[in-house]
């Protein structure tokens, strides 16, 4: 059992978890990710981790409610266990010295990437970050991203494809600014439909782009095969190739999009979250 130590509500609906797995905690590396199991009905769930702490031996994630486990998780409390915790699992995101990096987030991935940007900065690299928002009430997790970018660009909008605008219009100044100001990397955890535009939009430039893609995963060793995607012409599994891949490879948007859709279930769809071409969810 892996007892919660913390729960922390960043914004509306999006949670933050610590949960003492020293195990995990030890081996994290940025950009892994975990699958756990609430109890003995629980289904297996990933997420990316945000944080860790090896001498506590801790390990952060966060979520947004969206689903009958997302709720669940909701409610628990410190003091409260889990059943299940395995990770870390898939490869750690490629990190080097590149020089100015152009990183986009929006949900989860708005903490799930600090751990890559800090590696960045260790790296030497210059950071820019661009975080999508609906609106400033569901903003979190901002502060230490002002810490740790050199730049800090809040594209906020209203909920749907005005919020993907907002955003492209933010990366398109930096990209017609190169390559006199040169961007030499992008690095996207955000919609698939915003990862999907973004690898467009560097492609023409020759702008290596990163995407972390989560499609639906149940094993997070490759054995089910659900999380199969296809990348260069070959199917690669997100949970043991991924979660990170070149953008510019990724030739299956159109099919994880529409598997993504056909797992929403009424809960979902409910709550407002929108499922059709590339509206945001």
């Amino acid at each position: 059992m892996y007892p919660i130590v913390d729960h922390e509500v960043l914004a509306p609906r999006v949670h933050r978890l610590r949960v003492q797995a020293p195990v995990v905690a030890e081996k994290a590396k940025p950009g892994q990710f975990v699958i756990l199991i609430i109890d003995e009905k629980g289904e297996r769930v990933p997420f990316t981790i945000s944080d860790w702490d090896r001498d506590a031996g801790t390990v952060d994630f966060v979520f947004i409610e969206v689903g009958k486990t997302t709720q669940q998780l909701a409610t628990l409390q410190p003091g409260d266990r889990l059943l299940s915790f395995i990770g870390p699992l898939g490869r750690a995101a490629e990190v080097d010295r590149y020089g100015h990096v152009v990183t986009v987030l929006s949900g989860y991935g708005i903490a799930a990437t600090v751990p890559i940007i800090r590696a960045l900065k260790e790296h030497g690299n210059t950071v820019t970050t661009i975080v999508q928002a609906p609106d400033k009430e569901r903003l979190f997790g901002v502060h230490p991203l002002e810490e740790l970018s050199d730049d800090l660009i809040l594209a906020l909008g209203t909920k749907g494809d005005g919020m993907m605008e907002s955003t492209t219009v933010a990366i398109r100044k930096l990209l017609d600014a190169h390559p006199k100001k040169p961007v030499d990397r992008v690095i996207a955890m955000c919609s698939l439909c915003l990862m999907r535009v973004l690898s467009e939009m560097t492609r023409p430039l020759g702008i290596k782009t990163m995407v972390h893609l989560t499609p639906v995963m149940v094993d997070g060793t490759g054995m089910c095969g659900a999380c199969r995607l296809s990348v260069g012409g070959t199917n690669r599994f997100a949970c043991v190739h991924g979660p990170e891949f070149d953008g510019h490879e990724v030739d299956g948007w159109e099919v994880l999009m529409a598997r993504r859709c056909t797992y929403a279930d009424e809960s979902i769809l409910q709550q407002g979250f929108q499922c059709r071409g590339c509206s945001q969810w």
